[in-house]
């Protein structure tokens, strides 16, 4: 039988199994898996990820929402708009990043887009329907020529059908088509009057992301024309050296911070004009839930920070809920305040919570919030109808794995506004009272797509998720193995002491 020196060698043997497996367990294993993930996901040269990297593999949805004003005349004559979300126009947003050059552990790159209109998700809605919404081109010429030129406002007031055509009221009904790509023209023939008008507004133009001056030297303003364009030049870290630096923004165009909003001290970045994060199409690995992430938006003209709501799952795959809620356009960094838009203000010239401006952005008054006015302060809501916010529906969100940092669901989310009110000399606009009015509500959304859904969960997690599952187990029989040896050792000790209890009987 097995004695005491069987008991002995089996507990060492089985301790020793103990030991390995945990080392294993909690020192070799957890390298090998993060070795494993690395290598799925930073930028390597010649691998599938650098491949997704260049071109993503499949087209996002980017979905606009029109707010229809119903009570024209009503509000010419001063009355409270009444609006109506109309939409949604879907178009399938095509997105390739163009390299310029790698080096060990950066890449540059500008970021291409193509936009394709879904008229299946979109049904029954068509690029041809017309929507009557405040004229965007109209107040924001006119309310940059207020400021910039305001002794020129009375001939501006004589010569607006020269100036705007068939544009020239406050409120247009406008083609979706023209509005959001193909342009709404004006500056066409102009008299001798429009025409002195018009050589200044070119000189807006220059500085607007929406405004482009044509070769017969018209002018076009298209809501999305910006977004068809190359960007600005992206220079990104690899994440070869440190994984958690993967897709963070060195530069843009060569500099690492913005200049569109106030700096406290000179020389020195406020916290408004750092670039802080990725291009939002990319994160680390290894997600900490304490630690804020952070993606830039260049339509906004500024970083956008994301914080932990809670674990959510998606299509079987555990993730976390990442994203902006109030804090985002509170306005308690003062250095967005710019109090360049005249409207409704608190008394240092700063919009009210929930609303921030976008002039040194895109050139004009623009006026940003969340859709339907969420979080905002409620004076704004008041002064319109048809406000119905929803925190699921319009706040930007993140769903992310946590392992890879892989995007499983993504919405960013921005409603553009502008303030209808009286403009000086400008005589359509006398009756108005001062109204932020919604114009579009925009929505970029990601949901990352079966096949490649299948492919985290066989090639990472699954693997994954055994070691988790079998790692535990062979700790616990090797346990067992020591157990049984201190059984045996114990048993064969009580047998040897048995006899010599007779004897002394």
């Amino acid at each position: 039988m097995c004695g005491v020196i069987c008991g002995v060698t089996t507990t060492v043997i089985g301790v020793v199994l103990v030991i390995v497996s945990t080392v294993l367990t909690f020192v070799f294993v957890p390298g090998v898996i993060e070795d494993l993930i690395l290598n799925e996901v930073v930028l390597l040269d010649d691998t599938e990820q650098m491949e997704r990297f260049q071109e993503i593999p499949f087209p996002l949805n980017f979905t606009i929402r029109f707010f229809n004003i119903s009570n024209t005349e009503e509000v010419l004559a001063g009355g409270v708009p009444d609006l109506v979300e109309v939409g949604p126009y879907i178009y399938k947003s095509y997105q390739s990043r163009e390299v310029e050059s790698k080096e060990d552990d950066t890449i540059s790159y500008r970021y291409m887009e193509r936009l394709e209109f879904d008229a299946e998700s979109s049904y029954p809605y068509t690029e041809d329907d017309v929507v009557t919404i405040v004229n965007p081109p109209y107040h924001l010429i006119l309310q940059v020529a207020e400021k910039s030129f305001p002794d020129l406002m009375g001939i501006i007031n004589s010569a607006m059908t020269g100036v705007f055509g068939r544009y020239s009221n406050p409120i247009a009904d406008v083609k979706v088509r023209d509005l959001l790509l193909d342009g709404i023209r004006f500056c066409e023939n102009p008299g001798l009057i429009a025409s002195i008008v018009c050589s200044q507004i070119r000189t807006i133009g220059a500085t607007s992301n929406n405004l482009v001056v044509q070769e017969d030297g018209s002018i076009i303003f298209a809501l999305l024309i910006s977004r068809i364009q190359p960007s600005s030049v992206y220079k990104v870290h690899r994440g070869i050296n440190n994984p958690e630096d993967l897709g963070r923004i060195i530069s843009l165009n060569e500099t690492s911070r913005f200049y569109y909003w106030v700096d406290e001290e000179e020389g020195k970045p406020s916290v408004c004009n750092m670039i802080n994060g990725t291009d939002s199409s990319i994160y680390n690995p290894f997600v900490d839930i304490t630690k804020s992430l952070f993606a830039i938006n260049t339509d906004i003209c500024r970083s956008v920070e994301l914080r932990y709501q809670y674990d959510i799952d998606y299509e079987g795959i555990p993730g976390y809920r990442f994203s902006a809620n109030e804090w985002f356009l509170d306005n308690d960094d003062g250095c967005f305040c710019l109090n360049l838009t005249s409207g409704i203000t608190r008394e240092d010239g700063c919009l009210l919570r929930g609303a921030a401006e976008l002039y040194s952005c895109v050139g004009g008054p623009m006026v940003l919030s969340y859709p339907h006015f969420l979080y905002a302060d409620p004076i704004y809501a008041k002064g319109v109808k048809g406000m119905n916010p929803s925190v699921e529906d319009h706040r930007i969100l993140l769903d992310i794995e946590p392992n890879t940092g892989t995007v499983l669901r993504g919405a960013k989310r921005a409603q553009f506004n502008i303030f209808l009110r009286p403009i000086i000399s400008i005589t359509a606009t006398e009756n108005f009272n001062s109204t932020l009015t919604p114009i579009v509500w925009l929505q970029e959304s990601v949901l990352l797509p079966e096949e490649y859904v299948d492919q985290l969960k066989n090639r990472m997690l699954m693997p994954l998720n055994l070691v988790s599952i079998l790692l535990p187990i062979v700790i616990a029989l090797c346990s067992v193995v020591v157990v049984v040896g201190v059984v045996i050792f114990v048993r064969a000790k009580l047998l040897n002491k048995s006899p010599s209890m007779t004897t002394t009987t």
